[in-house]
């Protein structure tokens, strides 16, 4: 609801315009990469007892252990993947607020060249005020929305009508 002023002394309430619209910022969520099994540790080279080998074994403890560190973290990911996968299957549109959505956006760009991930997750949606020509919805080029974006749409619609109910209901703002 937003107050209109219609002189000095007199406003009214709309409740047509939404007075924080220019606050919200609708993102596409495309989801998070699958990820690449991480590439093994060369063994050392050499004969036992040599010093240069020992020292390459050294090394090459190091590298496994880090290479069992990235497996885990592999079979994290890949769990995280499939989950999204399978409860959204493709990009969902989520509602931020301008500065939460504009910081998705910088550190998902960041994250990009920096090279921890290939491609970006968030894009800017076309029912974001301002940017309702954009195409494909703000989508990437050749994305659909997932089966979890309908269901979003489902429980906002839902959302919105049990809020309606409720403001019926009320004794001092509903129907007298």
């Amino acid at each position: 609801m937003a107050t209109v002023r219609t002189g000095e002394y007199s406003s009214y309430r709309n409740n047509l315009v939404d007075e924080h619209a220019s606050m919200k910022v609708w993102l596409w969520d495309c989801g998070p990469e699958e990820p690449e099994l991480p590439e093994p540790p060369d063994p050392p080279h050499g004969k036992q007892g040599d010093p240069r080998f020992d020292l390459a074994n050294i090394k090459f403890q190091r590298a496994l252990k880090a290479y069992k560190d990235a497996l885990e973290k592999y079979e994290r990911d890949a769990a995280d993947f499939k989950q999204w996968a399978r409860s959204n299957g493709g990009p969902i549109e989520l509602l931020f607020w301008s500065t939460d959505a504009r910081d998705a956006l910088q550190n998902d760009h960041r994250a990009v060249a920096e090279g921890h991930q290939a491609r970006p997750r968030w894009h800017l949606s076309a029912r974001t005020r301002g940017y309702e020509r954009l195409e494909n919805r703000g989508l990437p080029v050749g994305m659909n929305p997932g089966h979890g974006h309908q269901a979003n749409i489902e429980r906002q619609i839902a959302g919105e009508k049990e809020f309606l109910a409720a403001m019926k209901a009320d004794p001092v703002f509903g129907e007298q």
